[in-house]
């Protein structure tokens, strides 16, 4: 099956279809949690601004910008709708994104161009962090598909040789004797399929406090870099994640056993 890149359009569908999400749970995680200030949600539970040209950087900024005027005057208003509606979410997903709409556009072609991000992984799909986790024998990894418009997880000797390179830079480079990461994936079974048992014992409960960031909006994102409208229509329904975020971590030993056998 010949699956062609993502077009300029579909990134385009892609940006409006999730700032439209998350106005939507925005509005209804502030319906649920009534004690949250607006600008906390908006803010820390979604990440808007990056979607739009207020972010002057690449996707994934190392400012945060909350600062700039632009941003202050559109998170004014739209707190204004969401009062206005009565924290209504569709009304305020269609009154909000009308308000949001002009700064997505005018993002939409510097972020379809736009490389950086995968530029920092260092093992084709897995990038590891720089510093190892506090207990001085723990590396971190992230995960992101450099694979589209397929998914990584459609090529098992790829799978293998990008943790093979990360194993061998955590011993080598790190000498630590772990690796270990917090994400969406690991409350899903195709994933877990790729670790140790050990990794499955180590599993924590998942994490319903909904941040901003991919480790629990990755699942929104299809193969192909564009919107995953399954998922999108899960929470739509539910109100809730389809997928949470659990953390595990396992020996490199055990992990190099495991690839072996798959």
């Amino acid at each position: 099956m010949n699956i062609q890149p993502k077009t300029m359009e579909e990134h385009r569908e892609y940006l409006f279809s999730m700032v439209r999400l998350k106005l939507f749970f925005a509005a209804r995680w502030l319906k649920e949690h009534p004690e949250e200030e607006f600008r906390f949600v908006l803010r820390e539970r979604v990440d808007i601004i990056r979607k739009t040209d207020i972010n002057p950087e690449a996707q994934t900024p190392k400012g945060t910008y909350f600062h700039l005027p632009a941003w202050l005057e559109l998170e004014n208003r739209l707190e204004e709708i969401f009062k206005m509606v009565d924290g209504n979410e569709k009304l305020f997903e269609e009154w909000g994104f009308d308000l949001c709409r002009p700064h997505v556009e005018k993002r939409c072609e510097r972020d379809f161009n736009d490389a950086s991000v995968l530029a920092a992984y260092q093992c084709g799909f897995l990038r590891h962090n720089l510093d190892l986790n506090p207990d001085g024998k723990t590396l971190g990894f992230h995960i992101s598909n450099d694979l589209r418009p397929r998914s990584f997880m459609d090529d098992m000797n790829h799978v293998k040789e990008c943790f093979t390179k990360l194993l061998d830079i955590a011993e080598n480079d790190f000498h630590a004797d772990k690796i270990y990461t917090g994400t969406w994936l690991n409350s899903v079974d195709r994933w877990l399929e790729l670790f140790p048992q050990e990794w499955k014992e180590n599993l924590s409960e998942i994490n319903t406090d909904v941040r901003w960031h991919y480790g629990f909006w990755g699942q929104f994102i299809n193969a192909k870099g564009g919107f995953n409208a399954k998922t999108g229509e899960i929470l739509r329904k539910t109100g809730k994640l389809p997928y949470y975020p659990r953390s595990s971590f396992c020996r490199i030993s055990e992990m190099r056993k495991h690839l072996a056998t798959l």
